[in-house]
């Protein structure tokens, strides 16, 4: 890919996980940015560096997509290597990783989803603590579709839309092995009781 191609690529992954409802899939990544800002850019140096290494399309949007759900602000200098790796490492083996974070609570499986007064649900609080990844609710979400239950207790939450709309801007990129999933979830639960 040329770097040019890479920048509006870059654009449109923005847009996607910015503040519009712009869906990434749905326009099939094209924007209205103009190829000419590409030259006003003071970082175009990055986008080359970007289309050299990673080179494939595939690769480069998951560059980007696992850099924007660290760094929500969007700035490419916060962007760095190390995060698409560790990002690939933890996809090679989702549901290995799956089924670490939620053993724990596999004894008392529904109480990660029940929303306290005045608080957050547990499920929540292990993401908040980094107990828990952003892929494992979002897959617990595709299993038992706890987040419409959410929405109405925490309605008032501050925390929360912002946490559901990266979920579901970031789900919309995931590849989910869903049965495997939904097998280690299962033999999970039926070994604790």
């Amino acid at each position: 890919m040329q770097p040019i191609d890479v920048y509006l690529m870059y654009c449109a992954i923005k847009a996607h996980f910015g503040e519009s409802n712009y869906d990434f899939h749905q326009f099939s990544g094209k924007t209205k940015v103009s190829r000419d800002s590409f030259y006003k850019r003071n970082d175009r140096l990055f986008f080359v560096r970007v289309s050299r290494k990673y080179k494939e399309y595939d690769y480069i949007k998951d560059y980007f997509v696992s850099n924007f759900v660290k760094r929500r602000d969007g700035w490419v200098g916060n962007f760095k290597d190390d995060i698409y790796e560790d990002w690939k490492k933890y996809m090679q083996s989702v549901s290995y990783n799956f089924e670490q974070e939620v053993s724990p609570f596999a004894d008392d499986f529904e109480k990660l989803f029940e929303v306290p007064e005045n608080s957050h649900p547990l499920l929540l609080k292990e993401y908040f603590g980094k107990r828990v990844s952003l892929e494992t609710l979002i897959i617990l979400d595709e299993l038992v579709q706890y987040v419409d239950n959410w929405d109405k207790k925490m309605w008032e939450d501050i925390l929360w839309p912002d946490i559901k709309k990266l979920m579901i801007d970031y789900q919309k990129f995931l590849t989910i092995p869903k049965e495997r999933c939904k097998m280690v979830l299962l033999k999970l639960i039926a070994k604790e009781q």
